[in-house]
This record gives C-alpha cells, structure tokens and sequence, in this order.
C-alpha cells in the first residue's frame, strides 16, 4: 500500500478506503472478530479520523491489538442482557470491542425511545470505545438526541490530589437537524493523554496545569505521562462532570468505580471500563417539528453571533469537525509521515501488514 503522494510539511493523506481496509485487517483478520464487530470497530475508528479526532483513529490500532494479546479484548464475546424495563436495558459486556457493545447499546436505546419516548442503557465490563460522540451521532441521526458517557481507568487526579481517582469518563450528546449535520458535543472530563502526547511531540513540553508526576507534583515534562497523573479539564468543573459520569456508568451498571478499576498497565485481566446512553424522542415532548424549528433558530443565532475576531466566526458544536469531514473524505485522512511510518512499523510487530 502507498499513502497518497499528497504531501505538505511532512504531512501525507491517507485515502478513506484504506484507513477502512487497516482497521479490516487488524480486527478481522488478525483478531478474528466476526464481521458486524469488524464493521463497527472499523466505522468508529475512521469516522473519528475523518471528522479531525485523529487522538481516537486508526493510530489507536496497535493499543487494540495489545489490549486483545493480553486478553483485555475479546473479540468474539457478545453482549449478555442482565435486565430490562421499557425504557432500560442493562448488559453485561464481557470484555467484547467497544466500538460493537456500544453501538449495540445505542440501538437498543433508540429501539425503546421509539416506543416510551426515553430509551437508555448501560453496558458493564466494557472496553475502550473510541470517540463516544459516534454513538451519540447514531441517535441524532435515527432523529433522536442523543446522550453518551464512558467510565474508565483512574488516570486523573481531582484537583488537590496526589494520584489518579477517576478516569477521563468522556460525555457527549448530539442535537438532531432534520436536514442537516447534527449538533455534536464530546468533552473528555479530564485531559486526553493521547492529545497530550501529540502536543509535546509538537512542542517538546507539555501544558501547564494538565499533568502530575508520579509524585503527585505538577509537571510540564512530557516523561512524567509514564508513571504520572493527569488532571481534569477546567478543574473542580472538569472534576464534577466526571462524578457524573460515574454515576450515570459504573454506578448505575452496578460496575467497579473509580479506584476500583484497575489501571491499564496493571492487569491483564477485565479492563471494567462502563458505558452509558440515552435517547430521547422530542416526538415524546413538544413534537419533532417545534424541537427542530426550535435548534435551528439557535443555529442561526450562533452563527449570526457577532464575534471578537471577524476572521474566527463563532461556530456551533461539532461545526469544525463537519467541515473538515468533507475535506478528509475527498482529499483523504491527513497523517504526519513520521507517525505514519511509526503506526506501520507498530502494526508489522503484531503481523499486520497493510
């Protein structure tokens, strides 16, 4: 395979398809994942590359592949049904692709919502699951809105702590637009380690306020992200969205919480990560047609906003990564050549060759 020759300052576009075909090729046919996992693994992943998520791309392939080597990932499992209302499901998730139990859990949110005007579910024992904004998306685009979190390791430490106590716990939720790409927040609670990593590869250091050694002591080196603690995203604000989280996963999934969850690094056993999701019919409440008249009257008000800077107009959730979606589907997925080649060399190590 040879990424498009389209280059600019060391950057290199990688053609849809093949993104698609890589993620193909690591869960189909090196983990042996049956073809609806493959299929949303691989739609999770390229869509978060497409939409500028690159933090939770196809660059997370070789974490996959490790996390499977150790046993973390089963691809095979299937999601086993605990208990059920009619407006909630609970699952249980064995350790099977994130990407699939999450989407299946969405479905059958979206499946109950259409019947009781509000459908959830949760999913326990659950693995990394990508840009959870892709499951708040699969609502809005059933034309639901749609509500999406994530418990995971406790790599983040509150503010005035010393030590990781709860994990980065993303939440999003997505507005549906009848004609239109849907409005699409997805705020990761504490600050991205991935995210991080790229921005001291870019700067050498990492941000002020974003990490701890592994004392407990602030730190701006990228080292201290091996051993160290990183720390919420605007602080206590950051800190109390991802209680929330907790308990809207792990808490209600009657699921290891906080520092219950073992650390990544620290087993090779159940990862114990959770998974929540809601959706919600506006048929149910003022009617589907006043609730889209409705956002798009805030649509149109942010766009009419006037903004401090002419040349940065204000833009409405999800916005940027729409537009650039476009580009990245026609001009192909942008990739530094040197962490193309490095994402290569990674996945020949576990016997993919793309």
């Amino acid at each position: 395979m040879t990424p498009g020759p389209d280059k600019l300052n060391s950057t290199i576009r990688i053609p849809v398809d093949e993104a698609r075909r890589i993620c193909e090729a690591v869960f189909g046919e090196t983990m042996g994942a049956p073809g609806k996992v493959t299929e949303a693994a691989t739609d999770v992943l390229v869509d978060a590359d497409v939409r500028g998520i690159a933090s939770h791309g196809i660059s997370v392939l070789p974490y996959y592949l490790n996390k499977w080597q150790q046993g973390q990932i089963v691809p095979t499992a299937e999601l086993e049904l605990i208990s059920e209302t009619a407006t909630t499901r609970v699952f249980a998730g064995h350790r099977s692709v994130g990407h699939y139990s999450s989407r299946r859990a969405m479905d059958t949110a979206i499946e109950k919502a259409r019947s009781a005007g509000l459908g959830s579910a949760v999913v326990r024992n659950s693995t990394h699951n990508g840009a959870i904004s892709a499951y708040t998306i699969q609502a809005a685009r059933a034309g639901l809105l749609g509500i999406a979190a994530t418990a995971c390791a406790p790599h983040v430490a509150p503010p005035g702590g010393r030590e990781g106590l709860h994990g980065t716990n993303p939440f999003s939720y997505a507005l549906p637009r009848p004609d239109s790409d849907p409005l699409v927040f997805d705020l990761s609670t504490g600050h991205s380690s991935a995210k991080l990593k790229n921005k001291a590869d870019d700067d050498g250091r990492l941000p002020e306020g974003t990490a701890l050694d592994a004392q407990g002591n602030p730190t701006t080196d990228p080292a201290d992200l091996k051993g160290g603690w990183i720390l919420p995203v605007a602080g206590h604000v950051g800190f109390g969205l991802a209680l929330l989280v907790d308990g809207l996963t792990a808490a209600l999934a009657d699921s290891p919480i906080g520092r219950e969850i073992p650390l990544v690094h620290e087993t090779d056993g159940p990862y114990h990560g959770s998974f929540f999701c809601l959706a919600i019919d506006p048929a149910a409440f003022g009617g589907t047609e006043a609730f889209s008249a409705r956002i798009e009257s805030l649509v149109s008000q942010i766009q009419d906003h006037p903004p401090s800077d002419p040349a940065n107009p204000v833009r409405w959730p999800g916005q940027r990564g729409w537009t650039t979606a476009v580009e990245n589907r026609q001009l192909g997925i942008p990739f530094d050549s040197n962490r193309w080649n490095d994402l290569l060399e990674e996945l020949k190590r576990f016997g993919v060759t793309p």
